[in-house]
């Protein structure tokens, strides 16, 4: 397992860990995921992607604890995770990987780039997930065990005594080394349109801008900023909870969100001028770090899904 993998499983792993993610799973997304992707008993790659299309359906399944502030943020938690398990699922043997805010797997290079300063003071932002799209090169594709053989990393141990592997400090040395040739898209995921379509237009402009140095705004901090990278983008994934026959191109919670760097996406199929499926996320933002093409990877990796990818928990 290499060290964008073994991210990977650390990411959804901590999925299970969420008690109102594991409870939608066990009792209820885990049986309808595989009725959509297993056609007469086989999975292919262009069914797993589809899965896009049905998680708005998929995810208002799930017992709801309704409009209190506890069951909107139950809610809110639940379809991020949902997310970030379809976005990985899709994306495994590529060089991406959809991190969840934790810090233990979050690059420390990453979030400083992604501090905002109000004065002395950081800010945390709205990136729910935090896709990072790194490069191909040996240290990357490279299985764990052989990383202390390569020269980035043969003065730094790379294994606690109990043979557990410190994955991130591995990838704060990368992610310094390597920040002009990585991608950083932030994925913001709400699960009401309305109430929160001018947060992530706003967060696009401050991140865009560098910060507004007359209001004493800057963004990045410990000499990490967004130049720091390639490329940025901010994007905005919705179920939405509001009766989607009533959205219109004129809407103006769509008209906040139309022109965001990284797109704006919803668990239904697309609909012109008013969202994409977030399946069409791929091609669109994380190209780069998908070798050949998405299908291609994918399939080379379902038959794999039982064994090395069974953390997915299919």
């Amino acid at each position: 397992m290499n060290i964008i993998e073994y991210l990977r499983k650390e990411v959804i792993s901590d999925l299970f860990q969420v008690n109102s993610f594991n409870n939608n799973w066990n009792t209820l997304w885990k049986a309808q995921i595989n009725d959509k992707i297993f056609i007469n008993g086989q999975v292919c790659a262009q069914s797993i992607l589809d899965l896009g299309d049905d998680l708005g359906e998929i995810f208002k399944n799930a017992r709801s604890a309704g409009r209190t502030q506890s069951g909107v943020s139950a809610a809110g938690t639940t379809w991020e995770g949902l997310i970030c398990w379809y976005l990985n699922f899709c994306l495994i043997n590529t060089n991406v990987v959809v991190i969840k805010q934790k810090k233990a797997n979050m690059p420390n290079p990453i979030s400083d780039a992604l501090t905002v300063m109000y004065g002395a003071s950081p800010s945390n932002t709205e990136a729910d997930l935090i896709a990072v799209v790194f490069p191909n090169t040996a240290e990357y594709s490279s299985d764990i065990t052989q990383l202390s053989r390569l020269p980035i990393f043969t003065d730094i141990p790379l294994f606690r005594r109990n043979n557990i592997f410190k994955y991130k400090e591995a990838l704060n040395e990368l992610v310094s080394r390597d920040s002009n040739d990585i991608q950083i898209n932030v994925i913001q995921c709400k699960t009401n349109w309305n109430d929160n379509a001018q947060i992530p237009m706003l967060w696009d402009m401050v991140y865009n801008a560098q910060g507004f140095q007359r209001n004493n705004i800057s963004v990045g901090v410990n000499n990490y900023s967004l130049n720091s990278f390639n490329r940025f983008s901010y994007s905005f994934v919705t179920v939405p909870t509001t009766n989607r026959a009533k959205i219109k191109s004129t809407s103006v919670a769509v008209k906040r969100v139309c022109t965001l760097s990284g797109g704006n996406y919803w668990g239904y199929p697309t609909s012109n001028n008013i969202a994409s499926s977030i399946k069409d996320i791929f091609n669109r933002n994380f190209s780069a770090g998908i070798i050949p093409n998405i299908r291609t990877s994918l399939t080379n990796a379902l038959p794999d899904i039982n064994t090395e990818f069974s953390y997915f928990n299919l």
